[in-house]
């Protein structure tokens, strides 16, 4: 009995020490392939902050040096010497400013298309979630975009570039925030009214505090994609002071040729705000995208 209760019981070992061993696989591949894609996505970030702080004859030197150099802060002194960091401000107001708009603007609006019944709410949708691709392509909408500002006057303006990233923002925080909010019950909102909230303290007192993953998500998507817009701000003012950061970054490519360290400096610098958007509030996003804020 002892014997044949041994022979049953191998077959189930190996199977379980295969099972062991393929998870084990798996797992090293999975982390394989993040460690790959960490290092495929950081080396560019690393030469260019690298180069940022080499000397014109470390630039040209070769063969080339990656460390072996003697760090200098001329570049960025050069880059701040043009009005860089002012600019940078100037773009962080629109940014934060835009998403601001599309907050305040998104929130209601997915809120109408997820609780009320009206003609055309569903075209109207699946108009907006269209619109997706045309807001992040902006280049496509440039030249309508141009001539309709212009015959309102309002290019060259310190609110142009705001109202364009926030109407190119908006379609994506709407759906984002549409997924949000059909995640809190119905029920929520009869038991609100019942005890006499009204629609607009409704929003603010139990849509909002329940919908903060999702604004989180919707609102770093909004500041990163405005953050990034580089056509319409390159077009749409010509006043040095108005120009965002991304026009400014590209200026340093040169009609004869590129000067490598000011551009790598002012890339680093244009990627700084950024990188601590998803430091201080990468887990939001996350939380943001893993509840709900992202659905069909």
């Amino acid at each position: 009995m002892q014997a044949q209760t041994a022979r049953k019981s191998a077959p189930g070992a190996r199977m379980s020490a295969r099972r062991r061993a393929a998870k084990v696989s798996t797992q090293t591949l999975v982390v394989a392939l993040v460690i790959l894609l960490v290092v495929l996505n950081g080396l560019p970030f690393v030469w260019g902050v690298l180069t940022s702080l080499k000397s014109e004859q470390d630039l040209f030197r070769f063969p080339p040096a990656f460390f072996d150099f003697a760090p200098t802060p001329d570049n960025y002194h050069r880059v701040a010497a043009t009005g860089f960091f002012g600019n940078m401000l100037t773009s962080f107001i629109y940014c934060v400013v835009a998403v601001i708009t599309v907050v305040v603007v998104g929130l209601p609006a997915a809120y109408a298309f997820d609780r009320y019944s009206f003609p055309l709410r569903r075209p109207l949708f699946l108009l907006i979630i269209a619109s997706i691709p045309l807001s992040i392509g902006a280049a496509a909408l440039l030249i309508p975009t141009y001539i309709y500002f212009v015959r309102l006057g309002l290019t060259n303006t310190p609110y142009v570039l705001p109202l364009i990233y926030a109407a190119h923002q908006l379609p994506m925080t709407i759906w984002i925030l549409k997924g949000a909010v059909e995640s809190i019950p119905h029920e929520l909102d009869e038991a609100a009214i019942v005890d006499g909230i009204s629609r607009v303290g409704l929003l603010w007192r139990i849509v909002l505090p329940l919908s903060r993953p999702a604004l989180a998500a919707a609102s770093i998507l909004a500041f990163v994609g405005t953050w990034n817009e580089f056509v319409a701000g390159s077009v749409m003012v010509d006043s040095p002071q108005l120009k965002p950061i991304q026009p400014l970054v590209y200026g340093f490519i040169g009609f004869f040729g590129r000067e490598w360290g000011p551009l790598t400096a002012s890339a680093t610098l244009a990627m700084l705000p950024i990188l601590f958007i998803f430091i201080l509030f990468g887990r939001q996003f996350v939380a943001g995208l893993t509840k709900g804020a992202v659905k069909g």
